[in-house]
């Protein structure tokens, strides 16, 4: 078997390379589902990429002979440094063959640099960051992962952990089915939840994606800042970073499902539900041009499921119900529109008050998601 040879990568050609040598890996795993090409160029480009206007980054690859077998970043984010000022590097957008040695070197190289920058410790996978896809699939492999989440074989999590990699926090998905809350959760539920939204002074109103845009994204970006302040690795987004994710998502936002809570006219809490537009990007196999984008939106709305992907509640409003009664909103309505599957997640083990509420319905925890952490080696 010819030697592993690690190349950093410099020109667009290595990052087309990057970004498309997965596909390898996936061939054969039915439930995978491909990034969208041209989007994920740009994001690693550092003359476009929003991560770069406040970090920096290395892009490995591992090579076996002229064949990618392999792949990862290394990376620092000054914004991190603000506000934790840990001496902690990251790395990320792992990829791997299921080869020991593969995967030493791509640490190894990543370590190298980690070191060059003066980092003591390191975290990963983040693809950049904590907001972007996050964590090793560590549980959940039997079923096609929803928008904005990550896949991979069984076998990354052996190679991180021989690799002198250890857990250094799970993130959680939970899943509903309209056939069992029709079963479990009686009407009395839903009119205990509402009561919560019905006090004096509270309103509950669903999102004008399409008339006001800006002000609703302002909005959620206000009630999230403060909402997600003590999650566990919470940097804030950078406008930048904000309108890259607004942009994203604005297509495949539900309106009917995506509300804002008003105490007195305040925002308090928001709920934002998208389409699980993985079934249509499945579809076009990662590419839009030149008819994908066609694809990709005749069959959006076709979809069944869709996942709750952000919920947010002021400090000072939580304890008081009002997520658990966001969550039956979300549920009642999803039903009366027709849905059969929704996914809440991405929800940190550390965040109780998320955890706990999502408890209290019939869901099942069915996928996780492992964020490692190790000492770098000088």
């Amino acid at each position: 078997m010819l030697p592993i040879e690690i190349r950093r990568v410099k020109s667009r050609k290595d990052r087309a390379v990057f970004v498309t040598m997965p596909w390898k890996f996936y061939r054969s795993d039915t439930h995978w589902v491909p990034p969208l090409i041209g989007d994920q160029i740009a994001f690693i480009d550092p003359e476009k990429g929003v991560f770069f206007d406040h970090g920096e980054a290395e892009l490995f690859l591992a090579y076996r002979g002229s064949e990618p077998v392999g792949r990862i970043s290394a990376h620092v984010n000054r914004r991190y440094d603000q506000y934790f000022q840990d001496a902690k590097g990251f790395v990320g957008f792992f990829e791997c063959e299921d080869n020991a040695e593969t995967a030493r070197a791509l640490f190894s190289a990543a370590n190298a640099w980690l070191v060059g920058k003066g980092r003591k410790l390191m975290e990963g996978p983040m693809s950049f960051g904590v907001y972007d896809e996050t964590g090793i699939l560590i549980q959940g492999f039997d079923t096609d992962p929803y928008v904005l989440t990550s896949h991979n074989p069984p076998y990354y999590q052996r190679l991180f952990e021989e690799n002198g990699w250890e857990k250094s926090v799970d993130w959680y998905a939970f899943r509903g089915r309209a056939s069992v809350f029709k079963k479990e959760l009686s009407p009395r539920y839903f009119l205990l939840c509402q009561r919560v939204l019905k006090r004096e002074g509270i309103r509950i109103r669903t999102t004008d994606i399409k008339g006001h845009l800006d002000r609703e994204a302002e909005i959620i970006q206000r009630i999230f800042a403060d909402a997600w302040s003590s999650n566990w690795g919470h940097v804030p987004l950078t406008d930048r970073e904000f309108a890259r994710l607004k942009e994203g998502v604005k297509q495949f936002v539900i309106p009917g499902l995506s509300f804002i809570v008003e105490l007195e006219g305040k925002p308090i809490a928001f709920a934002l539900a998208i389409y699980d537009a993985n079934v249509a990007v499945k579809k076009v196999n990662g590419r839009l041009f030149p008819f994908g984008f066609i694809t990709l939106l005749t069959t959006l709305k076709k979809t069944r499921r869709f996942r709750l992907v952000l919920m947010g509640v002021l400090e000072e409003y939580r304890h008081q119900g009002i997520e658990v009664a966001m969550y039956s909103q979300v549920i009642q309505e999803g039903m009366r529109l027709g849905f059969e599957e929704v996914e809440m997640s991405m929800i940190v083990e550390t965040n109780e008050a998320m955890v706990n509420s999502a408890q209290r319905m019939p869901v099942e925890r069915y996928r996780t998601w492992r964020i490692y952490r190790r000492d770098v080696e000088i």
